[in-house]
């Protein structure tokens, strides 16, 4: 991406909430020159307790499969692919609480996209299914990309690094 507008972060976020027992976690979108430049975008997204809001893992986006993630002035044409975040939830014998997966995948509609995730199901997963799908363009607030949309472009890309830590937002 160009140094003025930096890359897309796909963040997952882990804090609690007054009304819950075990930590929580929600996935959030950022865009930045590193993964420090939007702890203000990541703060203003999270939906719980400001105390103990932090970072579990996230993803820096250069591009997926055979295309470039940039932003844009205009929006992506009906026709054109789009980005999307594909939660997958499913279960393992003999393990408490729900599996999850979480994906990018290019894709031209919501429907192209939920297939392609659920062939990324995991391997022996009972009843894989999707828990959430969005295009990631409409998750970016508005004041996040300066107006502009997220797009893809066809082309050589540095591809998804992925990073997991403990990094405290407060």
């Amino acid at each position: 991406m160009s140094g003025d507008e930096g890359r897309l972060f796909v963040v997952m976020l882990g804090g609690r909430h007054p009304r819950g027992r075990t930590e929580l976690h929600d996935v959030a979108f950022a865009f930045g020159q590193s993964l420090t430049d939007t702890h203000e975008q990541l703060r203003a997204q999270w939906f719980g307790a400001a105390a103990g809001l932090h970072i579990d893992s996230w993803l820096e986006v250069d591009g997926v499969d055979g295309w470039q993630v940039r932003l844009c002035d205009q929006p992506a044409a009906a026709d054109e692919p789009r980005l999307f975040f594909v939660n997958l939830g499913g279960y393992e014998d003999g393990v408490f609480g729900e599996a999850h997966r979480y994906l990018l995948v290019v894709a031209q509609d919501a429907a192209e996209a939920k297939r392609k995730g659920l062939a990324q199901a995991g391997a022996g997963w009972i009843k894989p299914h999707r828990d959430a799908l969005f295009a990631v363009d409409d998750c970016l607030p508005v004041e996040v990309g300066g107006g502009r949309h997220l797009r893809l472009l066809p082309g050589a890309h540095a591809g998804i690094r992925q990073g997991s830590d403990y990094l405290v937002l407060n």
